[in-house]
C-alpha cells in the first residue's frame, strides 16, 4: 500500500496551520517588560518594616517605653561604617549599647567571623522582639545576643564577667600552656600553639541614652578584661535621641512629645575624652570613635 500525505494538517515547516491560536502567530517577546530581580535581605525587610512602622502610635499605647522614630534605626550609611570598622579591626567580639530593633547588631553580625558575637543590650522589648523576627530569617542571626533591661545594670554584669572570666581563663590556660611545653614528644618540633584571647570585646557602640553615655564610655575603659587592646569605642553624637520624654504643650498639642536634646553632655562627654592622653578620638558620621593611641583603626 502506497503512502499518501494527509491533506490539510500542517507539516513540520508549517505548524501554525494546524494549531491557529500557537503563540508563534503573534510573537510576544517585544511586549513583555522585565523588571530587575529582587534581592529581599533580612536586613534589607527590617530597615523598610521600622519605616513603615507607626512608632509614635506604639508609644501612646503603651507599647514602648519612650517615644522612639524610625531614624533612630541605623542608616545605610552608619551600616556600612559599623562594617568597615568591625572589617579594619578584625572584631570577633561586639558590644552594642542601645540597639533599638537591631539592625546595625544585624549589620555587624554579617561581617564578622562565624565564631563571632554581638551582645547587644537594649532597654525596651518592644523593639527587641520587633527587629528578632527579621534577625531570626538571617543566618547570621545567630551571632547575636540581646540583653534586655537597664544597659548599666546589664553593662555591670558584664564587667564582673569579663573579670571573674579573665582570671579563671588565664589560669587554665597557663596550665594548659605549660604542659603542652613541658611533655616530651607531645609537639613536634615545628609546632605552633595558638591561644584563643577572645575574652574580650573589640569594638563597642554605645548609642543609648545621653544621660547614662558618660557612665558607660568611662566603665568600659576602667574594666579590665572589657576591652580588648585594639578595642574601638564609637558613641553616636545625634541629638534628641534616646532621652526621656516630656508632653510638648505648646501650640496646643497635649498629644505630642519632645525631649531634651542631650547637648551638654555630649559636649561634656567630647571634652573628657579629648582630655586623656591614653586614648585618641576623632569624629565622623555622627559618630565619637576612640581607640588607644597603638590601635588606631
Amino acid at each position: 500500500m502506497q503512502w499518501e500525505p494527509v491533506i490539510g494538517l500542517a507539516s513540520g515547516a508549517a505548524p501554525t496551520a494546524t494549531f491557529p491560536n500557537c503563540h508563534l502567530l503573534k510573537p510576544v517577546a517585544a511586549q513583555v517588560v522585565w523588571s530587575d530581580p529582587q534581592q529581599n535581605s533580612p536586613l534589607a525587610e527590617l530597615c523598610k518594616a521600622v519605616q513603615d512602622e507607626d512608632w509614635e502610635r506604639n508609644y501612646e499605647q503603651g507599647f514602648t517605653k519612650i517615644n522612639m522614630r524610625a531614624e533612630w534605626s541605623a542608616s545605610e550609611e552608619r551600616m556600612s561604617t559599623f562594617r568597615y570598622l568591625a572589617s579594619s579591626n578584625a572584631a570577633s567580639r561586639v558590644l552594642e549599647i542601645g540597639s533599638f530593633c537591631g539592625a546595625g547588631a544585624l549589620a555587624l553580625a554579617e561581617v564578622i567571623p562565624a565564631d563571632g558575637e554581638v551582645r547587644s543590650l537594649e532597654l525596651d522589648s518592644f523593639v527587641v522582639d520587633f527587629g528578632r523576627r527579621f534577625q531570626l530569617k538571617s543566618l547570621a542571626g545567630k551571632k547575636i545576643t540581646t540583653n534586655v533591661g537597664p544597659a548599666m545594670q546589664a553593662l555591670q554584669s558584664l564587667a564582673a564577667e569579663a573579670n571573674g572570666h579573665r582570671f579563671k581563663a588565664f589560669d587554665c590556660m597557663q596550665s594548659y600552656f605549660d604542659l603542652l611545653w613541658s611533655t616530651p614528644g607531645l609537639l613536634s618540633e615545628r609546632a605552633v600553639v595558638c591561644v584563643d584571647m577572645t575574652l574580650s570585646f573589640d569594638l563597642v557602640v554605645i548609642d543609648a541614652d545621653k544621660e547614662g553615655m558618660q557612665s558607660y564610655f568611662d566603665l568600659l575603659w576602667s574594666t579590665p578584661g572589657l576591652l580588648s587592646e585594639r578595642a574601638v569605642v564609637c558613641v553616636d553624637m545625634t541629638l534628641f535621641k534616646g532621652q526621656p520624654p516630656t508632653r510638648y504643650v505648646k501650640f496646643g498639642f497635649p498629644h505630642r512629645w519632645h525631649s531634651n536634646s542631650g547637648q551638654a553632655e555630649l559636649d561634656t562627654l567630647r571634652a573628657a575624652v579629648q582630655a586623656r592622653a591614653d586614648l585618641r578620638s576623632f569624629e565622623f558620621g555622627g559618630m565619637l570613635v576612640v581607640t588607644r593611641p597603638e590601635a588606631q583603626p
